[in-house]
């Protein structure tokens, strides 16, 4: 028969040392889990001033004038299916948009123009 005993295991200063540090922070990370755990988690009726600055407000309006504009686009609608006022305030989104790509394409062309000229001067 075989001697089916647990064998002693026996610690070596290393071990002991390594056990120290591995207990020691563990034990704060752990701590630290937990509290951040139990702040994150609150009522949803609460009032959290952080988090209704983070949070984007759209008005109900906005969303419906962008999905007539993406129906518009799709050609799923036709500009008979929209009112004068919502094809007025549909020109004004697309103007909006258009300025902004506008702008977004002359400062493109501003720093290509400066990358351009600074491979000429280090040439």
């Amino acid at each position: 028969m075989k001697n089916n005993k647990l064998i002693l295991y026996k610690e070596n200063i290393f071990q002991k040392i390594f056990g120290f540090f591995k207990k020691l922070f563990f034990r704060k990370k752990s701590k630290v889990l937990n509290n951040i755990d139990q702040n994150s988690i609150y009522d949803k009726e609460e009032k959290h001033p952080f988090i209704e600055n983070i949070i984007i407000k759209e008005s109900e309006e906005e969303k419906r004038l962008k999905i007539l504009m993406k129906q518009y686009d799709n050609g799923e609608i036709d500009e008979e299916d929209i009112s004068d006022e919502d094809i007025d305030k549909l020109i004004k989104m697309y103007e909006k948009e258009t300025e902004e790509l506008n702008a977004d394409t002359e400062k493109r062309k501003i720093h290509i123009a400066q990358m351009l000229k600074e491979l000429k001067n280090g040439t």
